[in-house]
This record gives structure tokens, sequence and C-alpha cells, in this order.
């Protein structure tokens, strides 16, 4: 499941677009998928995910750009998850849009036009 904000600043100040803003994803037990459905190589539903907001993104006309907040109960995994699907993290010293209230905490990820279309690429195949 996900829930997405469309039309959110992209966290990137860099980059003073428009995006989609990942507000909540919950993606499962992949297992399932392997013992119930005789899945043999179940993908990561998380990043099928990720690629749902790229393509929503793309299909909104922001290009792909995506941002999210990652929940800090999910601990230091679900950053290193972030980082392996390929988003980029904001360091807490980063800044962020004027609109966006929360303080960073380190915890925020983005990606861009080129890493958009990169990581949309590698799922292009199965979608």
């Amino acid at each position: 499941m996900s829930i997405l904000i469309d039309d959110y600043p992209h966290l990137d100040i860099e980059d003073p677009s428009q995006s989609n803003f990942v507000w909540f994803i919950s993606a499962g037990d992949s297992g399932v998928l392997s013992k119930e459905f005789g899945v043999s190589d179940p993908p990561s539903l998380g990043r099928a995910l990720l690629d749902c907001a790229i393509v929503l993104s793309e299909n909104a006309g922001f290009d792909g750009r995506i941002g999210l907040h990652s929940a800090p109960q999910g601990g230091q995994r679900l950053l290193d998850f972030y980082v392996k699907c390929g988003l980029t993290n904001l360091p807490k010293e980063a800044s962020l849009p004027v609109s966006v209230t929360r303080r960073n905490d380190g915890r925020f990820f983005c990606a861009g036009v080129s890493a958009a279309a990169a990581l949309a690429a590698i799922l292009d195949p199965d979608r």
C-alpha cells in the first residue's frame, strides 16, 4: 500500500520544482509471495512501490521527482533500504524548501530527474 502527496515541493532545493511525496508505504512480507503463491524470485515490494511513485510523478508532469521521510521506527535498516534503492539521503545540514516545516533530521530522501529515470529504467522490463 502507498499514499502519495501530489504536487509537493521537491526536497532538493537546488532543483526548485514540484514532486510527489511518498507519505507512507507498506510493502508487507515478500516471503508470502514465495510460500503462498510459488513466486520463485519475489521482487522487493518496497522497491516496486517506489517505482510506482516515480511513474506517477512522471505522469503528473514532475519528471519522476519524488521525496520521502524515512520513519524513525524503521531504524537503520529502513535508511539502508532507501540508499540501496538509489535515493539520495539529504544530510541534516541540508536545507529544505521553505514550505516544508519539519526539521531536517537526516532522514529525508529524494530522487531528482536523472536518478528517477535510472531507477525507473531498472524496472521497465517488469512494468
